[in-house]
């Protein structure tokens, strides 16, 4: 029976204080080395002001967290982007960090210290997080360095430090399983985990928050065992109950976020099921599995590495010898089997990825962070296993195997810094394998050995997977980039899969890379150079962006639809066979006539309901948009039949947000604006409102009548306002459950 609260407890006599001191002092140096291999990976970044470049940080997230901090600068939230796509919305555009706190880093004038340190950061909640966890467990330092180490240190955690969204969200894992494990006792627990929900839903990775929930959802329906402190636990009840409530309470802090990216989801591609070559691109392979145990490249485009090291493996393994954390290591394992399941490129993986939900999700990859986490966690508790709780048979297989691991190691063609360390990490782990005195100072001698030798391994192993160039190139714009920056119009490029390949020739991710990529305009580049484009970078573009640029791929002469989209340029390195053009440099330009001035006026109009039937009479020729526009209603007031005049002065402002057009006409009209129609923008002429038309389909147009106007176009989405009166209403619940939510009870004496 458990003690009662009021009663008498056992005295405990305290070490003397120069060994307390020497403990904390030791377990602070093992905590700290689960933070190693991110330091010393980013110390060009740190030191040398280096921006890391590898896969999409130097074309995609650098311009894209760049450009938010510079709208944040300016005094400005960053809801709409007007370079990309013919204008895009860029606070439902998760991966713009526009309201993500970690974003204000990229505030500090030098570009690769803000990325330095926004990665530095996530890598530290990371090994916080699964120090945490282990510890709460009553894993010992040593595991828990080995847990800890794993997770932030590991080459999946290396390869996801690539897609900021992505692993600004994974890094909030462990920690969110934390709190979900401690049985959510403390009126504390449900504003802690609604706290951390939030921060992870803000980063930009729905599936990562998806999974989160998921994983931790099976956690708080298997808690902690009910420590003996003479305080109840919460019945299953009421730990489902404060879990719901801490989760609704974390996503509803982000819904300044979500609400947009929610309307987004509506009007994208996404609403349907993706073709089935996106859905399987990026699914693991057992070939690239097979890089679990050697540093080597994998085969998998998404992750380029999942090196966790033979020792960590051996770890995880001896975790199935524990008995008093059975049903913890049996929550892990199925967690991390559930992963290995939906990232394999084989069944099932490949059945369940065509289910409703999950035929929507690209690079399958994704999945394996609950399977890091689950190893992370084994590794640890089998550490602890080794040294504690495994069998003498069992510790003896240990042995045997990490003998074997050592020799392997040892006759692999790694570099010979690596080899001696992960050698003497399983040497460590043999011979702690094969002591009998557990509790002796130097069994913790070993243990600390073996998690030192994984965390000090995944600093030499995983530092090739980190490339830097100059900051200087970050910012810096190509000379012929900066002509196309000053012509009127928009610039179309070659797609973006056949831009990748003449771009990431190699894999140096170097000087010259950065350079092709600002040159080519891919990804997001052309935000700090100023230029328009037609397409966009994003991964969850409109369906009307999508559609307007798979027309423009789908016709051999690509004037046809990219004029009407206002597009006044072609800029490639692959020369176009119906156009002429100049060489510049290593690229190809041709001009492309006629094309839609991004305002103007016409007389003409025809109702088209359908906003495809529309664009694709323009996109084929069967409608003249120069002289006539198709609208998805009848305008107010009607243009006027007749010859007429009309000027289009000038566009007097020009905001992302706010775009106002002075005009002179003698008759009524239609103002076109080639810019994208998209819920949330409303039209108003001579400061009055006036119905906001479709145009040809995708873009839009006011009716005006004679004389001099302004016409004025802003942006003020409903979801905005809506998501942020929900976040403000969630955080003041988060604080109201925080300082007045349910305390535990006593058990009965």
């Amino acid at each position: 029976m458990a003690p009662s609260f009021s009663g008498p407890r056992e005295r405990r006599t305290e070490p003397p204080y120069n060994l307390r001191v020497r403990r904390a002092s030791l377990t602070g140096v093992l905590a700290a080395a689960a933070l190693a291999p991110p330091v010393v990976w980013l110390l060009p970044a740190l030191l040398r002001r280096e921006a890391p470049t590898r896969r999409d940080q130097g074309d995609f997230f650098f311009p894209l967290k760049l450009y938010t901090a510079d709208r944040l600068r300016a005094g400005e939230i960053a809801l709409w982007n007007p370079w990309s796509g013919a204008g895009e919305p860029w606070l439902a555009n998760g991966q713009s960090g526009v309201f993500y706190p970690p974003t204000l880093f990229f505030l500090i004038p030098s570009p690769a210290l803000a990325a330095a340190l926004f990665l530095l950061l996530h890598f530290g909640i990371a090994a916080w997080g699964t120090w945490r966890f282990a510890k709460d467990e009553g894993i010992s330092d040593a595991g828990a360095l080995a847990a800890a180490a794993v997770f932030a240190g590991s080459g999946v955690t290396a390869s996801f430090s690539a897609y900021w969204n992505h692993f600004g969200a994974l890094a909030y894992l462990p920690a969110i399983a934390a709190v979900a494990r401690s049985g959510l006792r403390t009126r504390r627990a449900p504003a802690a985990l609604a706290l951390l929900l939030g921060l992870q839903a803000m980063a930009g990775s729905p599936e990562m928050t998806a999974m989160t929930l998921a994983l931790v959802a099976a956690l708080a329906f298997f808690p902690r065992p009910e420590p003996e402190d003479g305080w109840r636990s919460p019945t299953r009840g009421e730990r489902w109950r404060r879990f719901v409530l801490g989760a609704v309470l974390g996503l509803a802090l982000a819904a300044w976020v979500l609400v947009p990216m929610g309307e987004l989801a509506l009007h994208s591609a996404r609403r349907l099921p993706i073709p089935g070559a996106d859905r399987e691109a990026g699914a693991v392979t057992l070939e690239a599995a097979a890089a679990v145990l050697a540093p080597f490249e994998s085969s998998n485009f998404f992750l380029a590495s999942f090196y966790v090291g033979p020792a960590a493996v051996l770890c995880a393994i001896a975790a199935f010898a524990e008995s008093e954390r059975r049903r913890l290591v049996v929550v892990l394992a199925a967690a991390g089997a559930a992963g290995l399941f939906l990232a394999a490129a084989a069944p099932p993986g490949s059945w369940l990825r065509t289910l409703p939900g999950l035929d929507r999700v690209r690079y399958p990859a994704k999945a394996i962070a609950p399977s890091l986490f689950a190893l992370a966690l084994l590794a640890g508790i089998g550490l602890d296993a080794l040294r504690f709780s495994a069998t003498r048979r069992f510790r003896l297989a240990v042995a045997v195997l990490a003998a074997g691991a050592g020799l392997a190691a040892v006759a692999l063609g790694e570099p010979p810094v690596l080899r001696v360390c992960v050698g003497l990490g399983l040497v460590a782990l043999a011979l702690l394998a094969l002591r009998k005195d557990s509790a002796s100072a130097s069994a913790g001698a070993l243990a600390a050995a073996a998690a030192l030798s994984i965390s000090v391994s995944f600093a030499i192993a995983n530092r090739a997977f980190f490339r830097f160039a100059p900051e200087a190139e970050i910012r810096r714009v190509p000379e012929p980039i900066e002509f196309l920056a000053k012509i009127p119009g928009r610039t179309l490029t070659a797609p973006m899969d056949a831009l990748s390949g003449w771009v990431l020739r190699d894999a140096s991710f170097d000087a010259a890379t950065l350079r092709r990529q600002r040159e080519s305009l891919i990804g997001y580049t052309n935000l700090l150079a100023g230029v328009r484009t037609v397409r966009t970078a994003a991964a969850l573009p409109t369906a009307d962006a999508a559609r307007i640029a798979s027309t423009i791929d789908a016709d051999r002469d690509p004037a046809h639809a990219a004029g009407p989209a206002g597009a006044r340029v072609y800029w490639s390195p692959f020369q176009p066979g119906e156009l002429g053009s100049k060489k510049v440099g290593e690229f190809f330009r041709a001009p492309l006539n006629p094309y839609r001035l991004r305002v103007s006026f016409v007389l003409d109009y025809r109702v088209e309901k359908g906003a495809e039937g529309a664009w694709s009479r323009v996109a084929e020729g069967r409608s003249d948009w120069s002289h006539s526009v198709l609208l998805d209603r009848e305008p107010v007031p009607r243009p006027e039949p007749g010859p007429g005049r009309y000027i289009v002065a000038r566009i007097a402002e020009d905001r992302p947000e706010r775009i106002c057009a002075d005009i002179t006409t003698e008759t009524a009209g239609l103002l076109v604006l080639a810019d994208l129609h998209y819920p949330g923008w409303t039209a108003r002429v001579d400061d009055r409102p006036a119905a906001l038309l479709r145009a040809d389909g995708f873009f839009r147009a006011v009716a005006v009548p004679a004389g001099a106007h302004r016409v004025e176009f802003r942006y003020r989405p409903l979801s905005f306002l809506v998501g942020s009166a929900v976040s403000i209403l969630a955080l003041g619940a988060t604080l109201f459950v925080l300082m007045r939510g349910p305390t535990p009870a006593r058990r009965p004496a």
